[in-house]
């Protein structure tokens, strides 16, 4: 692999960003988030889909672009959530940064821009960029408010408030070689993207956060049987309404809150359970759920059938590879 800024092999530079979205069987809401990726105002990227043993139709999204800098892998053994897909995407990349983006949520055209401009002002080895959750229009009957995340402390990360989702994430690719891959999640008490976080920190990495609204995110979490009806109208409609960024940021903003903060004593509390190497988020998700129980819960509300098997028996293989094509096989 080349580092960045060097030739590959075939003597092509590579794009200084790698954005690695991470997809299974959301064909219409991955066809948004690649809108999103294709409209930004810095083109310099390549676009890895990672597919988790995704359906045909997958692939027909992506051949729709007919963009060459776009590259889809698509193992045939289902992971079960992203961290295994993002980490493929890790050890693919050739851009100089790599940034996330889940294949439900939704970048500003100035995402890209403005995250490796500001890794580079900072010196940081990690962006978070501001974000909202944008939730669905309503819930149980009710009107849910929106919520910011990617929100530091000084212009950056604080293991205690700051709450950094994937897509919010951009990463030199050079510091990748020490902080390492993300955690399954079934070995996570909190998000895999969080868990990575803390452990970078940990590590001595230099988090900047970006006090600038660049990211959408929607829950497929918040949305029951998400991955049954695969519907992605609200991702249209805000994709369309980036026409006009700033007036859409001022909608969202609009109808949110800001992210809760704690006591003085809370956080004095939990920093010093953050300094011992325990993460404040993964502690209060662990009296809620057991390991690996929140992923477990998410698939269910997705309305996904429970985990796979990490090492499925014989009649589970057979089924697996019985009901693929073999011209799926390949990895696309």
């Amino acid at each position: 692999m080349a580092r960045p800024g060097q030739s590959d092999a075939a003597g092509q530079k590579p794009p200084l960003v790698s954005v690695v979205i991470a997809t299974h069987d959301r064909p219409a809401a991955l066809r948004q988030a690649l809108r999103s990726v294709l409209g930004q105002t810095l083109q310099d990227f390549e676009i890895l889909v990672i597919g988790d043993a995704c359906r045909p139709d997958t692939a027909a999204v992506i051949a729709e672009f007919a963009d060459p800098r776009i590259v889809y892998i698509n193992p045939p053994a289902n992971f079960g959530e992203q961290s295994g897909p993002n980490n493929i995407g890790f050890a693919r990349a050739r851009g100089r940064f790599v940034a996330l983006l889940n294949h439900d949520d939704l970048w500003f055209p100035d995402h890209l821009a403005a995250t490796t401009g500001w890794i580079d002002a900072t010196g940081a080895d990690v962006v978070i960029a501001r974000g909202v959750v944008v939730e669905p229009p309503l819930v149980d009957g009710k009107p849910v408010k929106n919520s910011i995340f990617g929100v530091g402390k000084d212009g950056f990360y604080d293991p205690v408030d700051t709450v950094g989702f994937g897509s919010a994430q951009v990463v030199r690719l050079i510091s990748l070689d020490w902080l390492g891959p993300w955690r399954p999640a079934s070995q996570c008490f909190c998000e895999a993207s969080q868990d990575w976080l803390f452990r970078a920190w940990r590590k001595g990495a230099v988090i900047a956060t970006m006090p600038h609204l660049t990211v959408l995110k929607l829950h497929s979490g918040n949305r029951k049987g998400s991955y049954v009806k695969d519907l992605a109208t609200e991702q249209e409609e805000l994709v369309a309404a980036m026409a006009m960024p700033n007036t859409l940021r001022v909608r969202v903003l609009a109808g949110a809150d800001g992210p809760p903060r704690s006591t003085r004593a809370t956080y004095l509390r939990r920093r010093l359970l953050a300094a011992c190497g325990i993460h404040p988020r993964a502690r209060s998700f662990r009296h809620r759920h057991k390991r690996g129980a929140f992923v477990a819960l998410l698939r269910e509300i997705r309305g996904l059938p429970p985990m796979p098997e990490r090492e499925p028996g014989v009649q589970e293989l057979s089924e697996i590879y019985g009901s693929r094509p073999d011209t799926d096989a390949s990895g696309g």
